[in-house]
C-alpha cells in the first residue's frame, strides 16, 4: 500500500501555514501535512521520526540559522526536498539558499497556484524559483556549471555544453553568437539539439531540469 505523502511546514505565522496546508492538500494526492511554529520542533519532529518528502521552509524562522538550515535538515535526512517560501525578495539569500542546496525558492508575492506548481515541481524531482529570480540565479549558476550538474542520461558536446552555459546565462542567440564567434544559423541548430536532448521547449523549463 502506497504511503501519503509527508508535508512538513516549517511557518511562524499561522495563516500563511494554514494557507500552505489548504494548497498542498488540495492539489497533492494522498497527502499528510504537519505544521511547527519554529525550526527547532521541525527538527525535533524528523529526529522522532517523522520522513518528510517535502519540507516547505521560512527562511526566518525562529530557532534557525539562515541557509544553515538546509544542511541541518539532510544530516537528517538526506533526500528531504526543500521549498524556501519567504517574504524576502533579496537575491542574496537566495542564492544562498540555493547554494546550500534547497531545492527551490519562492517569494511570498506569488499567487498561490504558483505555490502549488513549485510543490509538485520539486516533487518531480526539478528545481523551481521564481520568475523574478531567475536572471541572477541562472548567472550564477551558469558559472559553476560542469558535467556533474547533466542529469545522467544526457550526453552533450563540447559546443553544446558552451551553449547551455550561455543560455543558462541569460544570453540570447545573438549574443550567444557574438560570444561564440559563430553564425546565427548554426547556434539556433546547437540550441535545438540542447532543447531536444532535455525535453524542454524553452530556457526556463531547461533551468529545472539541471542537477544543482
Amino acid at each position: 500500500m502506497k504511503q501519503a505523502l509527508q508535508v512538513l511546514i516549517l511557518e511562524d505565522h499561522d495563516i500563511v501555514a494554514f494557507a500552505l496546508t489548504a494548497i498542498a492538500k488540495g492539489h497533492l494526492p494522498d497527502v499528510s501535512v504537519t505544521t511547527a511554529r519554529s525550526f527547532t520542533t521541525g527538527i525535533s519532529l524528523m529526529q522522532n521520526g517523522l520522513v518528510a518528502d517535502l519540507v516547505i521552509l521560512d527562511i526566518f524562522l525562529p530557532g534557525g540559522e539562515l541557509a544553515n538550515m538546509i544542511p541541518t535538515l539532510r544530516r537528517i535526512q538526506s533526500d528531504v526536498r526543500i521549498l524556501v517560501y519567504t517574504g524576502n525578495e533579496e537575491y542574496a539569500l537566495a542564492l544562498q539558499f540555493l547554494n546550500a542546496g534547497a531545492n527551490g525558492y519562492l517569494t511570498k508575492n506569488h499567487p498561490m497556484q504558483e505555490v502549488a506548481v513549485a510543490m509538485q515541481t520539486i516533487l518531480n524531482g526539478q528545481k523551481y524559483i521564481g520568475k523574478e529570480m531567475e536572471p541572477i540565479v541562472t548567472g550564477h549558476f551558469s558559472r559553476l556549471l560542469n558535467p556533474d550538474t547533466l542529469p545522467e542520461n544526457i550526453e552533450l558536446s563540447p559546443r553544446e555544453r558552451e551553449v547551455l552555459a550561455l543560455l543558462l546565462d541569460g544570453k540570447k542567440t545573438k549574443q550567444i553568437s557574438e560570444a561564440l564567434n559563430l553564425k546565427l544559423t548554426t547556434v539556433s541548430a546547437h540550441k535545438t539539439r540542447v532543447f531536444d536532448k532535455f525535453q524542454v521547449r524553452n530556457v526556463i523549463e531547461l533551468f529545472r531540469k539541471m542537477k544543482w
